[in-house]
């Protein structure tokens, strides 16, 4: 674990501080005067400028895990994509808007205000990193190189953010330049899919100038490698919305440059102890931070490059601390997940008949042995795996299919079996023939598209995938969600309220009202909100 290097406190609004001053009235005789502190003419002056701008960027990540925006303790933001697929549910409707698509899902909803929001932050600030590494002239500055693959880091994480926004809100507005007048503050929504077209621009341009990796003092800062894996699943989810077979192939060509390997152990990939493995393609790096561990008190201050993780782990923990009871709500597995697939140790490592909670709280990444907590109220410091090299896997598998090579999408199926099969029998989980290998003489396009959703569901259940795979997989016409409810075949809550899930209505949520009713672009919400 580690934090990006010159992170002294100093005021980031310097960057702002060209627009602040037109509305900002000041007198004749003053106007000569040179400022007190910096101003942006006088930073971005070394490396260490460059870094500081560069780990805001990063510290915004930390707001997709932030337990209680806005001190309301049932409001992790990221339930926005763990809760509405069918392989977690939650004990108490604490969620009930993502759980049962209630009418709580509405433009007014914090959740997701904060979520939106936070994502225009890390988009304003990349942008100004991206503007600075492009109109400063560093080329004679100490740490010149470092500097240049800073717009890599700025453009993949923009792109990941744009992402975000495509799987939650669909209709979006694209700002992709810094906005410096009051004049560009009001930005229309754009298409979907030109949202999409934005990540995969930004990650095509990313891998241009990221290296393939960094020394261990920047260990966790992005690489080719997090761009290639952001770039070749959009590709993917693209050719899921268009029906473009170009889309999976150039998919394939990406996947193919990757470099990463799956790990042995297939928990390493979510253990405190294993962070940043070589399955690792990006990792939202958590630890304790310098200015304390009050997680609960939103800082944007310098200190927030790195930071504790409070969502699924820490305050979801069964035992221990005070910190189990903040929680209000815990996640569990699905009566869908368990029956179907309960046996493979993938699943069954991370349940445990003592919990409390009938053997059903999911315990991915908070497992004894796993999670590492830190005081005062032990939340966790186990990375957030954004993307990993089992997800490209199959979602290769699912490419190649698309573009008829169903004997390579069996083989990529099969190595992910086979690694959950082999670390099973060495582990204990297992007896060594579950999971077995999928047949290599299958030839039917349905059933073996069958498969892929179903290795995905075990192999990445609980990591906040399902709901964009189901509603991608929906597109595709490989899933029909229409008329879904909260049976065991369906979203399989463990909620006794109905599911409210309108096909019509839920693919995407709302925009926040806010926002409409700021931006006079905006001119109508997502349909039915």
């Amino acid at each position: 674990m580690h934090k990006l290097k010159t992170m002294k406190p100093k005021n980031l609004l310097i960057l702002f501080s060209i627009v602040a001053t037109i509305f900002m009235g000041c007198e004749k005789d003053r106007l000569d005067t040179p400022p007190r502190g910096n101003t942006e003419e006088s930073f971005f002056k070394d490396v260490s400028e460059f870094r500081q701008n560069l780990v805001s960027v990063y510290g915004k990540l930390y707001d997709y895990y932030f337990f209680n925006p806005e001190w309301g303790f049932a409001t992790c933001v990221s339930s926005l994509w763990l809760l509405p697929g069918d392989d977690l549910s939650e004990t108490q409707g604490a969620r009930a808007a993502e759980e049962l698509f209630d009418g709580t899902m509405n433009p007014s909803n914090q959740r997701i205000r904060w979520t939106f929001d936070k994502s225009y932050e890390l988009i304003a600030r990349a942008n100004v990193t991206i503007d600075k590494v492009r109109t400063v002239d560093f080329s004679q500055f100490p740490g010149a190189d470092e500097i240049a693959m800073m717009e890599g880091e700025a453009l993949f994480l923009r792109g990941y953010a744009y992402f975000m926004l495509f799987n939650i809100y669909g209709n979006v507005p694209l700002v992709t330049e810094r906005i410096l007048t009051e004049d560009k503050t009001n930005t229309p929504v754009s298409d979907k899919l030109d949202v999409l077209n934005q990540v995969i621009a930004d990650a095509e341009e990313a891998i241009q100038t990221l290296p393939e990796s960094w020394s261990a003092d920047f260990r966790g800062r992005a690489t080719k490698n997090s761009a290639r894996g952001l770039l070749a699943k959009a590709l993917v989810f693209r050719g899921n919305y268009t029906g473009n077979t170009a889309d999976y192939t150039e998919a394939l060509t990406v996947f193919n440059s990757i470099t990463a390997t799956l790990t042995t152990d297939f928990t390493d990939n979510f253990s405190a102890f294993q962070e940043n493995n070589e399955e690792s393609l990006f990792e939202i790096q958590a630890s304790k931070p310098t200015g304390g561990d009050n997680v609960f008190l939103y800082n944007d201050g310098g200190w927030r490059g790195v930071e504790c993780m409070t969502v699924y782990r820490g305050s979801q923990t069964v035992n221990g601390t005070d910190a189990a009871n903040w929680a209000r709500t815990k996640f569990v597995i699905t009566e869908k997940l368990l029956a179907n697939f309960g046996t493979d140790p993938r699943i069954t490592v991370f349940l445990d008949t003592a919990d409390g909670y009938a053997g059903k709280l999911f315990q991915k990444y908070t497992k004894a042995g796993l999670d590492s907590l830190v005081p005062d109220h032990y939340n966790s410091v186990n990375n957030e795996r954004v993307l990993r090299y089992a997800d490209l896997k199959l979602l290769a598998a699912e490419a190649m299919l698309k573009t008829g090579n169903s004997a390579g999408a069996i083989d990529e199926i099969n190595d992910i079996r086979a690694r959950g099969r082999d670390w099973g029998l060495a582990s204990g989980f297992g007896d060594g023939s579950i999971p077995a290998d999928r047949p290599a003489s299958e030839t039917n396009i349905p059933t073996i598209m069958q498969w892929i959703m179903d290795e995905r569901f075990v192999e990445q259940a609980g990591e906040g995938q399902r709901w964009w795979d189901l509603k991608r997989w929906n597109a595709s016409g490989d899933v029909d969600l229409t008329g879904w409810d909260g049976s065991v075949n369906n979203f399989s809550t463990n909620l006794a309220s109905e599911v409210q899930f309108d096909i019509s209505k839920h693919l995407l949520f709302p925009l926040p009202q806010e926002e409409v009713d700021r931006n006079s672009a905006i001119l109508e919400n997502n349909p039915g909100y």
